[in-house]
């Protein structure tokens, strides 16, 4: 019989999802049917799947591209010809129909300088840049979406801790009552008891409510509000070996030089195409300065000459009062706001990513402390006190801070667990995408 195939890692779907999923410039959307299970259940594959069709910022981002397609099919075009035709008589007083002169001219304007060309060439670069607008808000989204999936999914580990622990106060109140009424213990301890027991119920309604918060978080960048109330993480946290070697891969990256893992990312490539579509508008402004022609053709049958006469005509400006020194300079202008814009892009993007490398090694640093040192001794100082109060060993003071610490220390845990899947979401968000990343569902 065939073994069941594991579940992918958090990690491995961030590899293979939230960078090397992007769409190229011109990626159609494709309508994507949330999948959630009859009772709720949500894999992190599915929410990202989902997310290019759902979510509305990413629609808001589709709809500039298609804008943009329309620009350009407006201005790859050539000027239309324009048709005259003219009725006129040349005898006062008398308008015989057979005796008026009839015009038909017939004018097309000759554009020089290759203006649709540069026109086409402009917007060809700005539709680009909305396509990468596109890709960058894609990515943008997919971190947030990974960020609450991970916050629903500590969310549901901290309800359930808190369920726990609420079942195990009522249990050992139980055990105490018991013992209060045989007579072992003072009445004051069970009342102590009782009171610790609240405490823990009042944390068990803020963890449930958490929760909802974080459904609610998700639900909303999928569009999926109305399933909110029912929305369930079924993708687990990273434990220790891949938090571990997320940290290495992220600082063998970071060694290698982050110009060339940032150089990808469709934010810089957006930047660089407003660059080139503002140089593009500059030439345009420049051609502004060779002259246009405005050619005709004429037929008039004037029956004052004895039949039809033709004629041919050119009309260019004449630049007296305007030589376009404001469009040109402003289009300069246009250049070095662009050329500004993805130099700032560029230094932003540097700046993420050295940031998101260091929340990154913080995170798994954190996180492995706690897996491997503080929960394993909380744990065992928990333990001991159990037996202990249960020997009479230890007060019932001991076994409370005993008990709250270790909770505190789960708690703590299970946080910084999803500190790091969100912190390598960003860091995957922040650089290009790896090569030989595993794709959507593969471990």
């Amino acid at each position: 019989m065939a073994r069941p195939r594991p579940r992918p890692s958090l990690s491995a779907l961030l590899l293979g999802s939230v960078i090397a999923a992007l769409p190229f410039p011109g990626h159609g959307a494709t309508d994507r049917p949330l999948l959630i299970a009859a009772d709720g259940g949500l894999s992190l594959h599915a929410a990202l799947d989902a997310l290019e069709s759902a979510n509305p910022a990413v629609r808001a981002a589709r709809l500039a591209q298609q804008a943009a397609r329309a620009e350009l099919a407006r201005v790859n075009v050539r000027p239309n010809p324009t048709v005259q035709a003219q009725v006129s008589n040349t005898e006062a007083r008398r308008y015989p129909y057979a005796g008026t002169d009839r015009l038909l001219r017939v004018e097309q304007l000759i554009e020089r300088g290759s203006k649709r060309e540069l026109r086409t060439a402009t917007a060809e670069a700005v539709e680009q840049a909305t396509g990468l607008d596109l890709a960058d808000a894609l990515r943008r989204q997919r971190v947030e979406l990974v960020i609450a999936y991970l916050e629903l999914a500590a969310a549901q580990r901290l309800a359930d801790l808190a369920t726990g622990n609420l079942a195990d106060y009522r249990r050992l109140l139980e055990a105490t009552e018991r013992r209060v009424a045989a007579g072992d213990l003072a009445p004051v301890d069970a009342t102590r008891l009782r009171v610790e027991a609240e405490r823990a119920a009042n944390e068990e309604r803020a963890a449930q409510n958490a929760r909802a918060q974080a459904r609610l978080g998700v639900a909303v960048l999928l569009g999926a509000e109305a399933q909110a109330a029912r929305l369930r993480a079924i993708d687990p946290l990273d434990g220790r070996e891949p938090m571990a070697r997320l940290a290495d891969e992220a600082r063998v990256t970071l060694e290698r030089g982050l110009d060339a893992a940032i150089g990808r990312r469709p934010d810089l490539r957006a930047a660089e195409r407003r660059l080139s579509a503002a140089r593009q508008a500059w030439a345009l402004a420049a051609s502004l300065r060779t002259r246009d022609v405005m050619l005709g053709v004429q037929a008039d049958r004037a029956p004052g000459f004895g039949g039809t006469v033709f004629g041919i005509s050119a009309t260019v400006p004449l630049f007296v009062n305007n030589d376009f020194s404001g469009e040109i300079a402003r289009a300069q202008a246009d250049v070095d706001a662009a050329q500004a814009a993805l130099e700032r892009t560029r230094a932003a993007a540097l700046a993420e990513a050295l940031r998101a490398h260091e929340q990154l090694q913080s995170a798994v640093q954190r996180s492995l402390r706690l897996l491997d040192q503080t929960l394993p001794a909380a744990q065992r100082v928990a333990d001991a006190l159990e037996i202990a109060y249960q020997q009479g060993a230890a007060s019932l003071t001991d076994l409370f801070d005993a008990r709250r610490q270790r909770s505190a220390v789960q708690a703590e845990s299970i946080r910084a667990q999803a500190d790091v899947g969100q912190a390598h979401a960003a860091w995957r968000a922040a650089i290009d995408g790896e090569a030989d990343a595993a794709p959507p569902g593969k471990p």
